[in-house]
């Protein structure tokens, strides 16, 4: 059973305390925010209880403040010590009668005595990047505020047959319990916003803050208690992909830090590639997830180049897959793999993707890259061994294996669906029960089919400090140059002295449209160049960024301690530049090197990690056992804060596109189209929107090599017997052409999906879309006479419209 928030526990297990208040405050500047939850709790019982707090955290974000106030009288402040000591000094406290109170490595809060009817506040403040949306000039902030219980085989009791139900159980609410959550967000943006919206509940904007179209307030507009689901919002702003660098000191650490970050805008050529499809199927996908899932693998399925091989690998307690090994991408095995996804369902019991990845990856190709899509709600429990496991084999594909996540539903597992993804080498992204995912799957699919980028290099300084990193073996002997008061002078034998120091070490992979950041701590008397440069090699040959370096240095430590975040990230997963040294490659760091960095870090920056924690201890002036501590069972609400908004998938009524007459907007092809397609087609809309569902029966008709063959389906769909009428025409005024039915079926399909589909389906059905330009080139290889065809299927489809009115 988990449970977050405050909980008292009871013979090792937990159950929560009654919740007061809530109230989160979140400031987004750009692409980063920093988030303050209070949350008030009071012990309505009438014995002591010996209190925990657990509070759940994106692995991208980074705990850096902790307080807690007890009866309006006394506050305690939490300080980062060693975790052993600060266990030590825990005990001490209790043991004494004192108040203590100690964040772990999983930011765990163990807070003593709770005296009958005391009231207690807790504050917690972290910093975190925000996640890129995959969409232009977009930025998402996630309240991550319910987290469904993680499921794991080493430490789960239940079997694979309770898959479904793996929520915590209902509790009841405090009567006491009387009050709404106060969530309120600042957007400080450096360009204008342009929109603001959430996908996961009903929001309040007020723009133009003090006349300034740079700034925002959100609130919620329900007076909800409890969340039930992650609160979402996306905010649109002028120019956020542009690349740029921020520069800030740290008057504490007297240290430099440049945040460097943008959306990479480029286009290299396609590759041959395999792909694997890991489909999550355990009982905590059913209902929206799982249909969720199954569209994302359909439209994946659909989008596939057909020179790529390809498999579905379904997974849950157990895992099978399509094909024993991978297959080429052809109209057989295309039609079982679609057969499968239109028939997919929760069913596999648990979640064990271990061993699921584990034959994907013994079974792969090893003459060409390979890139598997994870597509899963994420509830594991050994993430750690899941890492493990795709660091070791994209090691052994020498970088020819990479690994896209795709989280799905509203319960999702940040931490998983992130992880996998940066130890494979390739991103992650998000869709929510009422979100689409359109553009997010195909720009994945289409990252996956271009080569991998390689050889990055960042010149970060006009000085070559950071090439001692890739040359020079550390000097471990060697102390880290800040001067933090609170960081102890004794911690010695440490590697981190060099002037420039990068974070990550590794340079993460560059995606087109997708945001990528890089930070690098300088010592104060380094200064960053005006222009910093990315360089790195493709396959089609070198690439270049310049990023300008923002001429306003900024005073403060949000961006330190967000590298320093990242840094302790390297040393956790074994890839800074201590471990992975050309001069260090198989030799065994000790552990307690590693140990002491992190540990400085975490002092320093006042980060929690598996080597800090917080603690406070409360010194009270009663005598130190005038209470005993009985613990007691209570019956209360969930103790994060929470909202009982439920906002769901909008729901549509199946209506047939060939039923339908739609106006069109004239949205534009993936390729070049006439501007005044629009205004040469009147169409009007006189029933539903077409929807998803319409959108995969059309995308049905479509072979594996992208033609659109002239089969019964094809005339079924529009209604007609034959193409002849249309064949003439274009006999007599262009001449022969060669397999002119499929041709023309090809030709009138595209500006079918140009017409009626793009203006809400663009992103869907755009691969798709260029398969068939593709396969109407090699048919139709004259320029002149294709667009001339082109023109002739433009106007059969305006009056098939037409005719449908």
């Amino acid at each position: 059973m988990q449970f977050y928030g405050l909980c008292c526990v009871i013979k090792n297990k937990e159950t929560p305390i009654p919740l007061q208040n809530v109230v989160v405050k979140a400031n987004i500047v750009d692409m980063i925010t920093e988030v303050t939850i209070c949350q008030t709790y009071k012990n309505i019982e009438k014995d002591p209880i010996e209190a925990r707090y657990k509070f759940p955290i994106h692995e991208a974000a980074a705990v850096c403040g902790f307080e807690a106030d007890i009866d309006g009288q006394r506050k305690v402040k939490g300080i980062v010590k060693e975790a052993n000591k600060a266990a030590k000094e825990y005990t001490e406290a209790i043991e004494k009668g004192h108040g203590a109170y100690l964040l772990e490595s999983e930011f765990q809060c163990s807070i003593g005595n709770i005296k009958s009817g005391q009231t207690i506040v807790v504050k917690i403040t972290y910093v975190s990047e925000l996640k890129h949306d995959s969409e232009t000039e977009k930025i998402r902030f996630v309240l991550p505020t319910y987290i469904a219980s993680r499921y794991g085989s080493s430490t789960s009791t239940l079997s694979s047959d309770y898959g479904k139900i793996l929520k915590p159980d209902a509790v009841l609410y405090s009567k006491e319990a009387n009050f709404y959550l106060d969530l309120t967000v600042t957007c400080r943006m450096t360009s204008i916003i342009q929109n603001i919206e959430s996908p996961s509940h009903k929001i309040s904007t007020e723009m133009n803050i003090d006349e300034n179209p740079k700034i925002s307030k959100i609130t919620l507009v329900d007076q909800i208690t409890y969340l039930e689901k992650d609160f979402i919002l996306v905010v649109k702003s002028k120019d956020l992909d542009q690349p740029r660098a921020f520069l800030e000191y740290n008057p504490e650490t007297q240290t430099n830090c440049v945040m460097l970050t943008l959306v990479p805008k480029f286009s290299l050529n396609t590759t041959i590639t395999e792909l694997i499809f890991v489909v999550d199927r355990s009982g905590s996908m059913s209902g929206e997830p799982m249909k969720k899932a199954a569209e994302a693998l359909e439209l994946l399925l659909r989008s596939i180049s057909e020179d790529c091989y390809f498999n579905v690998v379904s997974f849950g307690s157990h895992h099978d897959s399509l094909f024993s090994k991978s297959q080429l991408y052809s109209e057989e095995s295309l039609s079982e793999a679609i057969n499968l996804a239109q028939t997919m369902s929760a069913d596999y019991g648990g979640t064990e993707i271990y061993n699921a990845l584990k034959w994907t990856f013994e079974n792969s190709r090893n003459d060409m890259p390979t890139t598997v899509f994870l597509i899963t709600d994420g509830e594991v429990w050994n993430v750690n061994h899941i890492v493990e496991l795709i660091r070791i084999n994209e090691e052994k594909k020498n970088s020819d294996l990479r690994l896209f996540s795709l989280g799905i539903g509203d319960a999702v597992s940040h931490h998983l669906v992130e992880s996998v993804a940066r130890t494979g080498k390739g991103y992650a992204q998000f869709v929510t029960n009422s979100e689409r995912m359109d553009k997010k799957v195909i720009g994945m699919l289409k990252n996956a089919l271009k080569p991998p980028i390689k050889d990055y290099e960042i010149t970060w300084t006009d000085n070559n400090f950071l090439e001692s990193t890739k040359d020079e073996e550390p000097d471990m002997m060697q102390d880290i140059n800040f001067t933090s008061d609170n960081v102890s002078s004794s911690t010695s034998d440490i590697f981190i002295d060099f002037k420039v120091q990068q974070v990550p070490y590794f340079i993460p992979p560059i995606y087109p449209d997708v945001r990528f950041i890089v930070y690098c701590i300088l010592e104060k008397n380094i200064e960053p160049c005006k222009v910093i440069t990315l360089k790195a090699t493709s396959q089609d040959g070198p690439m270049k960024f310049d990023i300008p370096l923002d001429p306003v240095t900024l005073q403060g430590s949000i961006i330190h301690r967000l590298a320093a975040r990242k840094l302790i990230q390297d040393l956790d997963d074994e890839t800074s530049f201590l471990h992975k040294n050309p001069k260090n490659v198989g030799k065994n760091i000790p552990d307690s090197l590693i140990k002491d960095n992190i540990v400085k870090l975490g002092k320093t920056f006042n980060l929690a990690s598996k080597y800090t924690s917080f603690i406070g201890i409360d010194e009270r002036i009663s005598e130190p056992n005038e209470v005993l501590i009985k613990p007691k069972q209570i019956y209360v609400p969930q103790s994060v804060p929470a909202s009982g908004s439920h906002v769901g998938g909008t729901t549509t009524t199946v209506v047939k596109i060939r039923h339908c007459t739609i106006k069109s907007t004239g949205g534009k092809a993936p390729t070049k189209l006439p501007d005044s397609l629009a205004s040469q087609l009147e169409i009007k809309i006189n029933h539903k929107e077409p929807n998803i569902k319409n959108l995969f029966e059309f995308l049905g008709l479509q072979s594996f090599n992208g033609k659109f063959l002239p089969n019964e389906s094809f005339y079924n769909f529009f209604y007609k017997n034959d193409l002849n009428d249309l064949k003439q025409e274009i006999k007599e005024e262009i001449g022969e052409i060669k397999e002119i039915e499929e041709v023309l079926s090809t030709c009138i399909s595209m500006k079918y999906l140009e017409i009626i589909m793009f203006e809400n389906f663009k992103d869907e059905c755009e691969m798709c879309y260029e398969k068939a330009e593709k396969a109407l080139k090699k048919m139709v290889e004259n320029d002149e006479k294709r667009n001339a065809i082109s023109e002739k299927a433009k106007k059969w489809i305006h009056n098939w419209v037409n005719e449908q009115e």
